[in-house]
């Protein structure tokens, strides 16, 4: 009974309970004690020849199952983006590929871009898209598409004393960089509030709170349906670009180089796309 209890990882009482409670199913003896220990009785015996052939194929279907559960675990794509990728076409071509790759779990990291291109160059995420690059030698750079802040209809001076609602407290991005352009060109920046999702910065911009900066095509729906307006600023030209982000010396499984080609692709209707980054009310 003990050295039972310890094959099984569980005490010596609780195998003799074990037993007890067969015995009270079958409605039989299996065993019974002698002057050493115990012993089976004819039926225990019995119930052993029945049960051996049973408790192969069990153990048969554990090593099938478990080496298939292996295997699908083994399959893992972490693919990463910074906020604005992660919430505009990111999660639409992560649906694509799960189509066409059921057995590999897809995980979606989001952050900023310093801590995004960290954790590739880290191995945490093996591909990843980001709208601004500190350049690491140990990572590869594709451009994957570009946003452009086109002139607008609203002077620097006029926009720099409207409240705004920021996205995010970082010093990159795109909507840092147009934020520092207009402090370079010597406007102090009336920043009213800063959120954390741009989910956030259309629901204070919707209840009149300020104008907000945004990626246009996260707030394309928001204009068709009439609830943000685009606010023209003449004389504010910048563009930030958007990378495909790999390690050089790791080669990229072949998930992720399938996801890469999605990437280079774009999803349909997006193809050669680009978006703008401008101001929202």
């Amino acid at each position: 009974m003990t050295k039972a209890g310890w094959e099984l990882h569980i005490s010596q009482p609780s195998t003799s309970q074990q037993l007890k409670l067969l015995e009270e199913e079958c409605e039989v003896r299996l065993y019974k004690k002698n002057g050493h220990g115990i012993e089976l009785t004819r039926e225990g015996r019995l119930f052993l020849k029945e049960a051996a052939p049973i408790l192969l194929q069990v153990e048969k279907l554990k090593r099938i199952f478990s080496l298939k559960l292996h295997e699908s675990e083994a399959r893992l794509l972490t693919v990463g983006g910074s906020h604005a990728p992660s919430a505009s076409f990111l999660p639409w071509l992560a649906s694509i590929f799960r189509e066409t790759h059921p057995h590999t779990r897809l995980i979606l990291r989001t952050d900023n871009s310093l801590l995004i291109e960290e954790l590739v160059r880290n191995l945490d995420v093996e591909i990843a898209v980001i709208t601004n690059r500190a350049a690491s030698p140990r990572l590869i750079y594709e451009p994957c598409r570009r946003v452009v802040a086109r002139r607008q209809q609203l002077t620097l001076a006029e926009l720099a004393r409207i409240p705004l609602v920021v996205f995010g407290r970082g010093k990159v991005g795109g909507a840092a960089n147009i934020l520092n352009q207009i402090e370079e060109r010597g406007f102090d920046l009336n920043i009213v509030m800063h959120c954390e999702t741009a989910e956030a910065v259309k629901a204070a911009v919707k209840r009149r709170m300020g104008f907000g900066i945004l990626y246009r095509d996260l707030v394309q729906a928001d204009i068709q349906r009439g609830d943000l307006r685009i606010i023209r600023v003449p004389g504010l030209e910048m563009h930030t670009d958007s990378f495909i982000i790999y390690p050089k010396q790791k080669p990229l499984s072949s998930d992720a180089k399938d996801f890469l080609a999605l990437l280079r692709e774009g999803p349909k209707g997006t193809k050669k796309s680009k978006g703008s980054l401008r101001p929202a009310a």
